[in-house]
């Protein structure tokens, strides 16, 4: 990554977010650009003193986190809406990363109103990180959620570029058709017992060849297949593996194709069970 773009609406998960980026840009050597929106609709006079009073906190909040590590961060104070601007700066600049915080549900205009980081990942082309927790070091175990797409192949890519160090865990989920028509009695059960065992023979041989297509390689790969809803598996396995990121490949469709393909993606973005990286294929 050589440029990365960090929207902050001044608070304090925002913090957390600035914490991250400087983290990743100093890991990656990367140009680092802080940027902010205020409401295009303010008055002149208050709108001038927001943008200098936001000046002053992000400034000061960068201060507090460089010490000496010598990296230099831009800042882009911004009149506009909130994530059209975020992307106009993103893709003006290039970036090859977008970091937002998670947003603030009830506070009075917030720029993060729970579908920023949705709009964004929809209408841009850039990867989106949305940072939940607190930054102690770099993340060392990150889950990827897979449904062997071209989006989960973009999304693993990305993501060994993103923190090629970590260790890999490749979640499926799935469920066994007919299932539900196959219990019964003693017979049933056993064709039901060897239809899961067909099944999952099939799933694992599908991981074993997505695995082996991938043209990155993580250092550390692990993998695993569990039955029930993609939401339902990926909440078992961040509570069992406890990762620091979770990342999820995307399409950011709109219309019906979005409200079938997209829901799992937005759900995650909407209500992160730990950070999450949103890759999109194209």
């Amino acid at each position: 990554m050589k440029k990365i773009v960090m929207a902050t609406d001044l608070s304090a998960r925002s913090d957390r977010a600035l914490d991250r980026a400087v983290m990743l840009a100093c890991d990656h050597g990367a140009e680092l650009t802080v940027v902010h929106v205020i409401d295009e609709g303010l008055p002149a006079s208050f709108a001038d003193a927001q943008r200098d009073t936001a000046m002053g906190i992000i400034r000061e909040q960068i201060h507090r986190i460089l010490l000496d590590s010598g990296l230099n961060i831009a800042i882009e104070i911004v009149f506009g809406r909130a994530y059209v601007d975020i992307l106009e700066v993103s893709e003006r600049l290039e970036a090859d990363l977008l970091v937002l915080g998670v947003h603030r549900e009830d506070a009075f205009k917030d720029m993060f109103r729970g579908t920023t980081a949705e709009r964004v990942i929809r209408a841009g082309n850039t990867p989106i990180l949305l940072v939940k927790d607190r930054v102690n070091a770099a993340y060392d175990k990150i889950i990827v959620g897979v449904d062997f797409s071209v989006y989960s192949r973009r999304a693993i890519e990305f993501a060994v570029q993103f923190s090629p160090e970590s260790a890999f865990h490749l979640v499926h989920a799935y469920d066994i058709p007919f299932k539900g028509f196959l219990y019964g009695p003693d017979t049933g059960r056993e064709v039901t017992k060897q239809h899961q065992i067909e099944f999952e023979a099939m799933i694992d041989q599908e991981m074993a060849t997505f695995v082996a297509s991938l043209d990155s390689k993580a250092p550390t790969l692990h993998y695993a297949m569990q039955e029930g809803t993609v939401r339902e598996v990926i909440d078992r396995e961040v509570q069992r593996l406890k990762p620091g990121l979770l990342v999820i490949g995307t399409h950011g469709r709109t219309g019906v194709a979005h409200a079938l393909l997209g829901s799992v993606a937005e759900d995650l973005l909407r209500t992160p069970p730990c950070d999450v990286l949103a890759v999109k294929a194209w």
